[in-house]
């Protein structure tokens, strides 16, 4: 048995983030609330200004804390478009991970759709009927129609009733959002995401846990094949 590895040591502007993170994790710390002053919370933690400083900025980095203009830092809203920024980010160096990224998302989606067709309600079902007739009319505006798609996606992943599963539909959805503006431009690819809506819609409507999960698997299929041949051109 060898013991040759280093023990690294976490520096002190490490021991502040994971202090605030634990504090943001136990519900401390909570969106929106406001973090003392620089000079406050040094003495609060019995550590130096500089160590604060780089600990701020990291969790700048890391998407959890956001400075106002005029200074004074809070804990931002903890959506996934903030804490995936750097994911995301480290995605766009890696055309490999797209392939990565939609084979995720098509194992989720498939699972939430398969719970859905059980557990979505009636009036949720209609809601996604109307997404649909606002799709069909904004077909010709990306903008206003990847709003619409996410709105749709969303009420399937809260019908399907796992509060986990949403938060990671909600999270891969983001990661792939900044391929999906590009590719959502090229033509003919809204229309196909139109058509795959409908034929998942269709299977959630007839309670057909099976259809409503190859619907979706066969929809992130056709989403990825638009996306890669976005990047590849």
């Amino acid at each position: 048995m060898e013991f040759d590895a280093p023990i690294v040591r976490e520096s002190v502007a490490e021991m502040v983030v994971r202090r605030i993170l634990d504090m943001v994790k136990a519900g401390v710390l909570k969106a929106g609330d406001a973090l003392p002053p620089e000079r406050d919370l040094a003495v609060s933690l019995n550590v130096s200004r500089p160590s604060v400083r780089e600990a701020m900025r990291g969790l700048t980095v890391l998407g959890v804390v956001r400075t106002r203009q005029g200074g004074g830092a809070y804990i931002s809203d903890l959506g996934p478009d903030a804490l995936l920024g750097p994911i995301q980010f480290y995605l766009s160096l890696e055309d490999m991970n797209i392939r990565e990224l939609y084979d995720a998302r098509s194992l989720i989606e498939s699972d939430v759709a398969r719970r859905a067709a059980v557990n979505i309600s009636d009036a949720d079902l209609d809601r996604l009927e109307a997404l649909l007739t606002e799709q069909h009319e904004t077909i010709s505006d990306p903008i206003a129609f990847r709003k619409s798609d996410y709105a749709f996606h969303e009420i399937i992943w809260i019908g399907s009733n796992n509060a986990f599963l949403k938060r990671i539909g909600e999270s891969l959805n983001v990661l792939g959002l900044e391929f999906r503006k590009r590719a959502s431009e090229r033509p003919g690819v809204l229309e196909q995401s139109l058509r795959d809506h409908r034929r998942l819609l269709d299977a959630l409507r007839a309670r057909d846990a099976n259809a409503a999960a190859a619907a979706a698997e066969a929809h992130m299929q056709n989403v990825y094949q638009s996306t890669i041949s976005q990047a590849e051109d």
